[in-house]
């Protein structure tokens, strides 16, 4: 195996003299041709994305495709899921193992109607304090709902922007300083949306935690870890 000396990335501005142009055309000409289609990835309605993301912590997103469009055909807006009978959610998601966000969603509906006029916030720190939301999901509704510049970094993009750049780090993706301020400073201007979630995806294709398949991973040719494997 071809061992290359690592060189981890000392100075986070340098990403915009060195790669940052061919990472953001090479991830957003795949996302166009490849990226994966769910149905909340094709509404603007920031209630909607609040639910998608609520249930898509910890999920696989494919488990969470029936649930999220049995929600949005039964509550569309707060005041509908703050009403919602807790009891029979809790045995909806049962056997997804999804219990608790049946509660989380009718709390939180509670909360936009009594603290927000019915409305989901626009202001991370507003979001995060959303029971079922947290630091990445947060981001998400920013991104996804009102096409915010922010990154959303969870752990399988996490791994393959580390991958790329060599960095070390124990901390959770989502919260990573570091990685979080890399992921902003390589968003294309206007198209943050369709960048995260360009990344997300061919993490989720290629850059697998064991056994990654790093040969025919668009982004091999930028990255530090691919590199070392010989690829």
């Amino acid at each position: 195996m071809k061992k290359v000396a690592n060189k981890p990335l000392k100075n986070i501005q340098t990403v915009k003299t060195r790669r940052s142009s061919t990472l953001q055309n090479i991830v957003l000409d795949w996302f166009f041709k490849n990226g994966r289609d769910f149905p909340w990835r094709n509404t603007n309605n920031v209630f909607f994305i609040l639910i998608a993301e609520s249930l898509l912590r910890q999920t696989q997103a494919e488990r969470v495709v029936k649930p999220y469009l049995n929600l949005i055909s039964k509550f569309q807006d707060p005041q509908s899921m703050s009403q919602a009978n807790v009891i029979q959610l809790r045995e909806w998601f049962h056997p997804l193992g999804l219990v608790r966000r049946a509660d989380r969603l009718v709390e939180t509906s509670k909360i936009l109607i009594c603290d927000f006029n019915g409305k989901v916030p626009d202001r991370i720190e507003q979001l995060k304090e959303l029971p079922g939301l947290g630091e990445y999901s947060s981001r998400a509704v920013l991104c996804l709902a009102y096409n915010a510049q922010v990154p959303m970094v969870d752990e399988s993009s996490g791994r393959l922007l580390r991958r790329i750049f060599n960095l070390r780090s124990e901390r959770p993706a989502y919260s990573d300083h570091e990685l979080l301020e890399l992921a902003r400073k390589l968003l294309p201007k206007g198209l943050a949306r369709s960048f995260n979630l360009g990344l997300i995806d061919i993490a989720a294709v290629y850059c697998h935690s064991k056994n990654p398949g790093c040969s025919p991973c668009p982004l091999v040719s930028l990255c530090t870890y691919g590199q070392d494997r010989g690829v």
